[in-house]
This record gives C-alpha cells, structure tokens and sequence, in this order.
C-alpha cells in the first residue's frame, strides 16, 4: 500500500510539472486530497456528543443565579438586613445559591485531580468570605458565572458554525483517476486524488491547486468577504467556494 501511494503520489507530481509548463484549458483547479478518508464525519459525529461542559443553552435558571448574586451584592454593599453583625445573611445566601454550580465542578476537578479555573476562583471566593468580605465573594461569582454563560455562547456557536460548514460541503466530487474523470462520494477521496472544481462548485477537502487559477470565497473560513487568488501550488480550505 505504501508503494502503490507512493507512485500515485509521483504521478501526480508529474502531471502537474507538466501543466506548469501550459497555460490551463479551463478555469477548473485541481488539488490533492490532505485530509483523511472519512474527511469531516467522524468530527461531526463528535460536536453532537453528549455531556459537554459549556454546550448548552442559556437557560432561565442561569439567568435567575446571576441576577440573585447581583442583587445580593447591590443589598450587602449598601448594608441592608444585617442581622447578624459579623456574618452578612444575604451575602452567605446568594454565595450558596449561586456559587453551587462553580462549587459542584471544583469538586468534580478535584476528584479527577485537574486543576481548573473554577478551583481558583473557588479559593478566592471561600477566603473573601472567610474574612467577612462578602461583597468582594458574591463579585467574583458574579464574574463567574457571566463568563460560564459567555463561554458556553461562544462555543455553541461555534460548534453550529462547523456543523453548516460541514453541510455545506458537497457529498459528491470529481476526480481525475487512471487518466479519466470519476464521479465519486466525498468519503471515497484518498490522499494524492486530483479533484476537479468547476467554477462556482465548493471545494469538498483540504488542498493545493495543481493546475488553473481563479478567485475563491473563503469567507466561510476566514471571515474575509473579499475574494482570495488562487494559482498553481496555493492552498485551498474546505467550504471554500
């Protein structure tokens, strides 16, 4: 098998020294396949995994911890209903309902022996409230807690983001195989294939450009809006158009 890759490889390489010597037929590009066989649905199968820590919707009850741990900060800043002189009630409340989830994942760290971001901000928050600095605990909750919302935001959508972008890509490709053009499933390419991509087609894999030059929208990759020039030996993305 390591041969046979070999020489398909070497072939390759041969055609597109020869194109180089040649102005292209056509505005079609060619590139060689760099990803894997199954390029793109062993990773979607894994984005809509179960159990991940910050892929989640903002819920009501989120949003109910962060505004009790606000109000309660507003409430012991100004002092208000402090019954007990050296302990502040409604600041001991709102750490213990809104603090509970940052408390139940240090404990789960600690137990698989990791070291994360909420076992540092628990000793942060349990020390200001040891000395009595309630107001000073129920703020870094408070940070907390908006940054877990923040986060699991984020990767949401990033996480939909790859997911259209592996809709997006097409599930048939052409390629150019024992000197003629085949018709073939996205998940039958091969490392070395040549594939062909008419103008306007979307680029199924990763690659290079053997042959052809033209503009591709990479927008969906980058961001960027402006069209991107492609000649022989340029790299091309996936979802590219």
């Amino acid at each position: 098998m390591a041969d046979q890759s070999n020489h398909d490889r070497a072939t390759l390489a041969d055609q597109a020294e020869a194109r180089t010597t040649a102005p292209a037929a056509s505005d079609e590009k060619k590139h060689p396949h760099r990803g894997h066989e199954q390029h793109g649905h062993d990773h979607y199968d894994h984005d809509d995994e179960d159990g991940h820590d910050h892929e989640h919707p903002f819920e009501w009850l989120e949003a109910f911890r962060i505004g009790l741990v606000a109000i309660a900060a507003a409430l012991v800043w100004f002092r208000v209903w402090e019954p007990i002189p050296t302990v502040s009630v409604i600041g001991a409340v709102g750490l213990l309902i809104g603090g509970w989830p940052i408390l139940k994942e240090t404990f789960e760290n600690i137990l698989q022996r990791r070291m994360t971001m909420e076992l540092s901000m628990t000793i942060a928050i349990v020390a200001a409230a040891a000395i009595g600095q309630f107001f000073t605990a129920l703020v870094i909750t408070l940070f907390v807690l908006v940054a877990e919302v923040l986060e699991g935001l984020t990767v949401g959508r990033g996480r939909k983001a790859i997911r259209d972008l592996l809709e997006f890509l097409p599930s048939e490709v052409s390629v150019r195989r024992t000197g003629s053009i085949q018709t073939v499933s996205a998940a039958e390419l091969n490392v070395g294939d040549a594939i062909l991509v008419a103008p306007g087609g979307r680029i199924p894999v990763d690659g290079a450009v053997l042959s052809g030059n033209s503009f591709v929208d990479e927008s969906r990759i980058t961001g960027e809006s402006m069209p991107v020039e492609k000649i022989e030996g340029a790299a091309v993305f996936a979802g590219s158009i």
